[in-house]
């Protein structure tokens, strides 16, 4: 890698940026399925050939046979090196790139990612195993019986329990991997202002898990229980901010509702880690959980992969009602379609589920009101007077700042929209009694102060048409191609392949420094996803190849007969016996005189005799 900027930067760069909204910015793309399309900019496209997929953050032109992901996109669109390309997403992401400085974090060091991971997974277990079997535990399973959270919950989100000591998880590491260094750069242990000493962060607390995408342990939230609570203790304490984990960024529950989500395309959020888990154990699996902070634009990013619609759960109380306007404009900057579930004052998720069932919890979510009729009823009701002049014009106000703050109405032809607008404004009207056009000239004047100071620009131009441009047929061996593409499917199976395969065994050329990239990628601890994979190459072709294998294995899923680990399986086989024909050949060429060596090979060629259903030949 020639760039003098840190993997970790372009990483934070392609999950800060959606590649719907980015190509998006540059020509008109509508969903077609669970994919959007466009027409291509490179060719004479009469039909929409290009292809975005929201989930996987990729495109592809199948008529150019070119595709990749948001950097190689930008590439060829504006014409510039990747070096350039990495610079325009990073000012868009407001990413600010630093060069790379100093050696690479040793091999277990606190700076190891890999050995960070591997700390959050163990660390994990010791949380899960302390709750399942330790007596010490039986105050933390009593309160999770009482929640009404089933065995089957416990395990399926692998909850956990720190006792109510200070160096529990720190005494329990020792003889491991895991320095107290380590502990401390994960946010499991802190350090006393005043002795010096390390402690344990979340002591007397049970224990929740919160996983990436990837599926992996980036930090945990704890719950301190009431019988070992003392006066200063929070409820809930999250991790620190770290190299894994970011509350801004991740939601609860993500990780197993993505799938759900994918298809329904729509999200129910909520506030609690308990909601999450009882709406989980009622079926309802597309229900996620924020981190103790309001849903952010980094949220966003994350959500408008998978959804179009999103049902903000919240308290019916004044709290609630201030977190729904707070994320209110936030939503329709990001045109999304918001809808805001109000429960009754004093009521949870939890409690709603347990006490009223799955079909009402839906109900109430299925009929939720947009965002804006919410923001709209919250204000008038707020208003019991309505001769008081100066708190109706101040709520009045409120609301046609809202409606202002909506770029669709005024920048679409969404019809819909436009009537949804209408009736908004005469409803205000009415309640009020204020003639309508009163209330529409203010709203346009809102309107026309936000275009003044909109910073947006439209991007220009693109580049000329690259006619030399590589092909991306995969012209491999049917096995190589089948390799990849089981990687790329399921990059699970990544570790088991590498381990099976020597790097000489692939062709030399684009499959061999594709898989150079996955053996870097497996060293380093980062999961070998096809986006984590495309962020890691630089080359425009590979990018393509790699986009072109990652639909070509989704394609070939659908229809395969075998799971990918058999498949996977029947590949390895075939790579040992080529290597083992390999061997035999050089011995039979005098190129091998070790005596193990042939007696190995011996052994191979009865197993192929006796595969292929012969027999050694015998004396006499």
């Amino acid at each position: 890698m020639s760039d003098p900027f840190a993997v970790d930067y372009r990483d934070q760069i392609r999950q800060s940026i959606d590649i719907v909204d980015l190509i998006g910015n540059y020509m008109p793309l509508r969903r077609q399925g669970s994919i959007m399309v466009g027409l291509c900019p490179w060719h004479d496209d009469s039909r929409p050939s290009l292809q975005v997929n929201p989930n996987r953050q990729s495109w592809k032109c199948w008529v150019c046979d070119i595709g990749g992901d948001i950097f190689s996109f930008v590439m060829k669109r504006e014409g510039i090196g990747f070096r350039e390309a990495l610079e325009m997403l990073a000012e868009r992401a407001g990413v600010e790139l630093e060069p790379r400085r100093g050696p690479k974090p040793a091999p277990g060091s606190p700076d190891d990612k890999k050995t960070q991971y591997q700390a959050m997974s163990w660390a994990e277990g010791q949380y899960h195993n302390c709750l399942l079997h330790s007596t010490e535990a039986q105050v933390a399973r009593r309160y999770l019986a009482d929640r009404g959270i089933s065995d089957d919950s416990i395990k399926k989100f692998k909850l956990g329990f720190s006792p109510k000591q200070w160096q529990w998880i720190i005494d329990r590491a020792g003889g491991t991997a895991y320095s107290p260094k380590v502990l401390e750069a994960v946010g499991l242990t802190g350090v006393s202002s005043r002795s010096g000493r390390p402690y344990d962060r979340f002591r007397g607390r049970l224990m929740f898990p919160i996983r990436d995408l990837q599926n992996r342990v980036v930090g945990f939230g704890g719950r301190v229980l009431p019988e070992l609570a003392e006066e200063k203790d929070a409820k809930y304490v999250n991790s620190p901010e770290s190299r894994l984990f970011s509350k801004s960024e991740q939601l609860y529950g993500m990780n197993l509702a993505r799938d759900h989500v994918t298809k329904s395309r729509e999200i129910v959020i909520v506030e609690g880690y308990t909601d999450v888990l009882m709406a989980h154990q009622f079926g309802l699996d597309r229900v996620v959980a924020v981190l103790g902070t309001a849903l952010n634009e980094r949220h966003l990013k994350v959500l408008k992969r998978f959804a179009d619609r999103i049902v903000l759960v919240l308290d019916g109380d004044e709290a609630g009602r201030r977190r729904a306007n707070e994320v209110l404009t936030l939503f329709l900057n990001q045109q999304i379609d918001l809808r805001v579930c109000t429960l009754p004052a004093g009521a949870d998720p939890c409690d709603l589920l347990l006490e009223q069932g799955a079909d009402a919890f839906l109900d109430m979510i299925e009929t939720a009101p947009d965002a804006l009729e919410h923001r709209v009823s919250v204000a008038t009701a707020a208003i019991e007077d309505k001769t008081n002049i100066h708190a109706s014009g101040q709520a009045m106000e409120e609301i046609l700042d809202t409606l202002a703050a909506d770029p669709r109405s005024v920048t679409t032809a969404d019809q819909s929209r436009l009537i949804r607008e209408q009736q908004i404004l005469a409803r205000v009207a009415r309640n009020f009694g204020v003639p309508e056009e009163t209330l529409r000239e203010r709203m346009s004047e809102l309107r026309r102060a936000k275009r003044r100071t909109a910073t947006a620009s439209e991007p220009e131009g693109g580049p000329p048409r690259d006619e030399t441009a590589r092909s991306a047929d995969l012209n491999w061996p049917p096995q190589i191609k089948e390799l990849f593409e089981l990687l790329t499917l399921k990059p699970q199976l990544v570790e088991t392949a590498i381990r099976a395969i020597e790097p000489d065994q692939i062709p030399a050329g684009s499959a061999r420094d594709l898989f150079m990239i996955y053996l870097k990628l497996d060293a380093s601890g980062d999961y070998p996803d096809a986006g984590r994979v495309n962020t890691e190459i630089e080359d425009p072709h590979l990018k393509n190849l790699l986009v072109t294998l990652d639909w070509h294995s989704h394609d070939r899923a659908a229809h395969a007969v075998a799971d990918p680990e058999s498949r996977l399986a029947d590949l390895l086989d075939q790579f040992s016996r080529r290597k083992d024909r390999q061997e035999l050949q050089a011995v039979q060429h005098g190129r091998v005189e070790d005596d193990e060596a042939i007696e190995k090979l011996q052994q191979f060629l009865q197993q192929e005799r006796a595969r292929q259903g012969s027999s050694a030949p015998t004396d006499g």
